[in-house]
């Protein structure tokens, strides 16, 4: 394996890695909402903010 492809492969990771952050966090909010619950709802959108997720 070249260095080439150990970059390639990380930024899959990466990419992959976000992907899976913001289904996480989605899934997250639509309970949130689901539960009317405001506060935890705010939150998530903070924390996808943080995450660069919006």
């Amino acid at each position: 394996m070249n260095i080439g492809n150990i970059g390639q492969r990380k930024a899959e990771a990466a990419a992959n890695h976000k992907a899976n952050l913001s289904a996480s966090v989605k899934r997250r909010m639509e309970v949130a909402r689901s539960n009317n619950d405001t506060n935890l709802l705010n939150v998530l959108e903070q924390e996808m903010k943080q995450l660069g997720l919006n």
